[in-house]
């Protein structure tokens, strides 16, 4: 996701469906569902909180992009940035979260069906 945070054309931030140039430290993230609809977070369980893992400042959520979970920074308790979200990109589906840096939140298996949920609602598989 940051791998573009310098660039000066918006191509990539509006394909992903966020903007993010930075992260907090790794903690655990007590997760919040927005869209308890949704078949991609339809499996985590109330009161989930990750493993330790970055929760991404996302400084801009795009129009075609909908937050489906988010999180309250520690840094800053009163602001909630999405987590995991969907956007719409000329067409296409992209799933989106910026979970996922260590071994840790890979061997979660609440994340292992999140990913799993998520490329099935990508490939429209997910009635």
């Amino acid at each position: 996701m940051h791998a573009y945070r310098t660039a000066t054309i918006d191509d990539w931030r509006e394909f992903l469906g966020v903007t993010s140039k930075r992260h907090t430290q790794a903690h655990n993230i007590p997760v919040k569902i927005d869209d308890p609809e949704s078949s991609i977070v339809k499996g985590i369980p109330t009161g989930y909180m990750t493993p330790v893992d970055e929760l991404y400042v996302i400084e801009k959520l795009w129009p075609a992009a909908k937050s489906l979970a988010s999180a309250v920074s520690p840094d800053d308790p009163k602001t909630s940035y999405p987590l995991i979200w969907t956007n719409e990109y000329h067409g296409a589906r992209v799933f989106g979260t910026s979970l996922g840096h260590g071994m840790e939140t890979w061997n979660d298996p609440v994340f292992q069906d999140l990913l799993v949920r998520a490329v099935k609602w990508a490939v429209k598989r997910d009635q």
